[in-house]
Parts: structure tokens; sequence; C-alpha cells
């Protein structure tokens, strides 16, 4: 029996033209503030995530976590989740340049860093990018749940304004990119975003 794909949608209408000119302005603006991609742990690895990352959205952040809120109940329901209440919207403005990417891997926290923030029930990925476009590659790759390495999974473009959601728990990569320029301006932009859930609180044993 051939594994199964995680499900995922796709959502086109997360911002406007005139919002989306504005959030990359403001990665552009701030180019000199954005710092090397962190891993789980909170280390810098490159060999297994490359990119740099600004946690600040400046004026973008408030819309974008409105509707990305307004949208959990859908999703939930689209991507057959079990239904939760929202405790936290977690956003990261992200830049993939020459060489970027990001192994495989799943969006969920485990141990202490789980009991500190709740569960991560949705991950989602909004794309954007100047035009013309001048990089390529930076495809989302998910992958079959129990498929090993190097079976085949489903490619997404990161297309301009396209949003993708999908379980946090689903396997997913980010494909190496290509900016024959280098030039910041060039990047593969993108907003991740992780919806969670109050954590399940333990009793201690009497």
């Amino acid at each position: 029996m051939t594994p199964l794909l995680p499900p995922y949608r796709i959502d086109t209408g997360l911002l406007d033209d005139a919002e989306r000119t504005r959030l990359l302005a403001w990665a552009l603006d701030n180019e000199e503030r954005f710092v090397p991609a962190l891993l789980g742990g909170g280390n810098v690895d490159p060999t297994i995530r490359l990119a740099s990352t600004l946690r600040d959205l400046g004026p973008l952040d408030a819309i974008l976590r409105d509707r990305i809120d307004f949208r959990v109940a859908g999703l939930v329901e689209a991507l057959r989740v079990t239904p939760f209440e929202v405790s936290e919207i977690e956003l990261e403005l992200v830049a993939h340049n020459d060489g970027a990417h990001f192994a495989r891997h799943e969006d969920i926290y485990s141990g202490a860093a789980h009991s500190r923030r709740g569960e991560r029930m949705l991950s989602a990925v909004y794309y954007f990018h100047r035009e013309p476009k001048r990089f390529s590659g930076g495809a989302l790759r998910l992958h079959r749940f129990g498929a090993g390495p190097d079976e085949a999974g489903l490619d997404i473009e990161p297309d301009q304004g396209r949003l993708v959601i999908f379980p946090a728990w689903a396997p997913h990569e980010v494909r190496p990119v290509t900016v024959p320029t280098r030039a910041f301006a060039d990047s593969r932009f993108a907003v991740n975003c992780w919806v969670y859930r109050r954590a399940t609180r333990v009793m201690p044993a009497a």
C-alpha cells in the first residue's frame, strides 16, 4: 500500500496586492535585522536549515494573525484535525537566498518546549517575492507518512501570494533555492505561521 500524503489546502486570498507590497517593503527595509534561522532547539545548523529570519512583521502582524485565526475553524474541518481552541499564533518572516533549504522535519515541539508553548496543530506558509521573480527552486515538499527518505513526495511551488496549510506533524522540507544575483531583495520570501492549542496538563501522581 502506498503511504498517504498529508492533507493540505491552498489559499490565494490572504493578502491583497497592496498589502503584499507593504509586506515586501517591510522585509526589504529591515534587511539588517534578519538573523540566521534557528532550529527547534535554538541552535543554528546550516546543513539542516539555511535561511534568515525576522520575528517582527511590523504593520502586517495584526492583519496576518487576524486572518489566519479567522480561517482556523474551516481549516480544522478541511484537514480533519481534531477541533481545538487557539491559544497562540506564532509568525516568522523568512528569506531564502542562494543555497537556502530546510531538510525534512515536522513542526511539532516535544519535551520542555512542548510544556511551555503548547502544541502546534497547524502549519502555514505564505509566499511572496519581488517581481519579476529572480529565484528558482524552493518548493515545499510534503512527504508521505511513513515513507522512506528517498520516496517521492509532493512539491508545491512557492507562487506569489500563495498560502499553504497542513497539519504541524506532517513531514516536509524546503527544497534548495537558487538566487543567481544573491541579492537579498531577490530572495524567496515567506511568512511561516504556526497555530497552537494549549498543552494538555498532566496531573502528578498522588
